[in-house]
Order: C-alpha cells, then structure tokens, then sequence
C-alpha cells in the first residue's frame, strides 16, 4: 500500500464503489480581526481556505505542515467544533452543516482527531 500526495494510505477496500466516509468541499474558516475601538470588523485571518479532500472506508489521512498551517482548524472545522465560513463536510452521506446539536455529539464518537 502506497500513500498518495495528501498522505493517504489506501487498503483492499480503497477505490470500492461504496460512497466515502469522509467528503469536504470548498472548507473555508475565517476568523474577522477586530478593531480596539470599536469592536467592528475590520479584516480576516484566512485559517482555512478552500480545503478539498475525501477519505474512503478504509483509508487514513495524515495533514502535514508547518506550525500555524491551519491543520487543527481543518479537524476542529471538519467536527464543527468550529462553524466553516464557507464550504461543505459530509460524513456518511450526512450533511454536517444542517445536523442539530444533539446529533452531533452523536456522529463524533465516529469520528477522530490525532494530533
């Protein structure tokens, strides 16, 4: 098994025709940086910025970068620990951008960061 650019490492299940377990399009988190005075608005950290990648039952992605890339953002955006400013994350065919609270917590006992 060879990994390819992202760091994913396939397996025998890997190109199956079943759906991803993992789908994220477009992810995007910006943080606004605000003003002292008066708490307006007055640009944005880009964090993330249009982060596309899927998994598929049996394989693992790895991010690599260097400090302050955006890695623990992607993930804490991935398990909407953080709400994306932009884009869409799919877990199982769910749509994670329109799952009520309660039902979150729920799907992250499937899900993991490792830092």
């Amino acid at each position: 098994m060879g990994a390819d650019p992202l760091g994913r490492v396939g397996s025998s299940l890997a190109g199956s025709a079943a759906a991803p377990v993992l789908t994220v399009e477009g992810l995007k988190k910006h943080f606004p940086i605000r003003s002292t005075v008066l708490r307006r608005s007055i640009g944005a950290v880009r964090a993330v910025d249009g982060v596309s990648f899927t998994v598929e039952r049996g394989e693992t992605l790895g991010m690599v970068g260097e400090s302050g890339s955006g890695k623990s953002t992607v993930g804490r955006t991935v398990l909407r620990l953080e709400e994306p400013t932009e884009g869409s994350v799919r877990f199982d065919g769910v749509d994670l951008a329109g799952v009520p609270r309660g039902e979150l917590r729920r799907l992250r006992t499937k899900m993991q960061m490792v830092f």
